[in-house]
């Protein structure tokens, strides 16, 4: 009878041991998988921490660079309005150069000469006026200015020689 015992005993011990090897199995492996989730639970949380510094240092940086960005923006504005304004007053100085240079060589070349070589008993400056505006016939009119510019003159020595009495004073 020991010999029909031992293969059903063997059969009775596999299926016991097969059957706790299997459970040990199962055991291993589930907490193979509950470890393995653990660790990728744990690179996922690692790696959202990690992509939320990133993000939360790329902001700080972004928000540096645009106050970086703003500062140099409106530094170079105020060059730029710098250099507007130097650029109006140095027109505006060039305007006044030729506004006084301009009268004082009209003052100067009113002089009044009696010789009738231009045509006119003015300066080479009046001369030069009147040429410029015959192509413009506008010498009509150039010729009345002459008369008001003549008229005010003698009226201004009329003024200044009644204004010197005689017997000093």
């Amino acid at each position: 009878m020991d010999i029909i015992f031992f293969p059903v005993f063997l059969g009775i011990f596999g299926n016991i041991f097969g059957n706790l090897f299997g459970v040990i199995w199962d055991a291993i492996t589930w907490i193979g998988d509950q470890i393995g989730s653990f660790f990728s639970w744990l690179g996922s949380l690692i790696a959202d921490l990690f992509n939320s510094l990133l993000e939360l240092l790329m902001a700080f940086f972004e928000v540096i660079y645009a106050i970086i960005d703003g500062i140099l923006y409106f530094l170079f504005q105020i060059g730029l309005l710098a250099v507007k304004l130097f650029l109006i007053f140095f027109e505006l100085a060039k305007l006044i150069y030729s506004f006084f240079m301009g009268l004082a060589n009209t003052l100067a070349s009113l002089s009044y000469s009696p010789q009738s070589s231009s045509g006119h008993g003015y300066s080479e400056m009046i001369g030069n006026i009147f040429n410029a505006l015959e192509p413009m016939q506008l010498d009509t009119i150039a010729y009345i200015l002459l008369f008001i510019i003549w008229l005010f003159t003698a009226i201004t020595v009329i003024k200044l020689l009644s204004s010197i009495r005689v017997g000093g004073e």
